[in-house]
């Protein structure tokens, strides 16, 4: 009885920070309400919601999110764990740190950044004028911003997938490369037909990860692009929310990508038996 004591504090931080939030929003996603006038709506919110402009629009973003963050966090990552890997087990421990550096960052200042990079009188510009090209508006429009938020999304998450799939390639049996190496297989053949197959479960975790990740990008196009051709869910839900204060239409959108998220949360664990 007594070690199961240790867990209360635990256990009264998660009512009180988690399980009740997620109650009052689903309780919420039943009304209409500014918190001024309150009326019971029933399932109206969650009908509205599929007819919202702003949330399907965000959810059709979350399709050009999903496919360029989940290729170019994999092709980072995973290029970069390779070349890692080669290394002594001193750099590998080094490579670690400075790679998480930027996780660790945050996330509005690493936007500003680039804010400033890619303005119209930033060094992209700049360069483009070089070639006497003409300066581009990168945040006006969908076709351009969406790829800039993707490229600073990975570039500040990378390194948190990077230590998934090096703690996976660390744990393959050397045995394995050492055989292949003797029957005569170059690099080239160890790493496709032995390297990536081990892998493989370690990969698909990864793009899930970075699957949930794309729809809850919030801090990077509140920085550089907050208009609705770059909306993720997480960013239309705030919108509706706190700009537009439609609190009970807000929290049925919540619940709708709560329980997507649950979903691939649940892929992600049976990916995780796997490895």
């Amino acid at each position: 009885m007594i070690p199961y004591l240790f867990l209360i504090p635990s256990l009264i931080f998660f009512i009180l920070f988690v399980a009740w939030p997620i109650y009052k929003v689903i309780e919420l996603s039943f009304y209409q309400t500014n918190f001024i006038t309150t009326k019971f709506v029933g399932f109206q919110n969650y009908i509205d919601s599929f007819s919202n402009s702003m949330f399907i629009s965000s959810f059709r973003n979350s399709i050009f999110y999903i496919i360029l963050l989940v290729i170019g966090t994999l092709v980072v990552s995973l290029s970069i764990s390779l070349m890692i890997f080669k290394l002594t087990k001193k750099w590998h421990d080094i490579s670690r740190i400075l790679l998480y550096i930027p996780v660790l960052s945050g996330g509005i200042i690493i936007a500003q950044v680039w804010r400033w990079i890619f303005s119209s009188d930033g060094i992209i510009n700049w360069f483009l004028s070089l070639f006497n090209l003409p300066a581009i508006n990168w945040f006006a429009q969908g076709l351009t911003s969406i790829p800039i938020v993707v490229m600073v999304v990975i570039v500040s998450s990378f390194g948190s997938y990077v230590i998934i799939i090096l703690s996976s390639l660390t744990s393959i049996d050397k045995g394995i490369f050492e055989a292949a190496m003797i029957d005569g297989a170059n690099a080239r053949q160890i790493r496709n037909k032995i390297t990536l197959p081990l892998l493989a479960p370690t990969i698909a975790l990864v793009g899930l990860l970075s699957m949930i990740a794309s729809m809850q990008i919030f801090e990077t196009i509140y920085a550089l692009v907050p208009q609705e051709y770059a909306y993720t869910p997480t960013f239309s839900i705030y919108t509706l929310g706190f700009k537009n204060s439609k609190w009970g239409m807000a929290s049925a959108q919540s619940v709708i990508l709560l329980l997507i998220t649950v979903g691939l949360s649940i892929l992600k664990r049976k990916v995780e038996k796997q490895q």
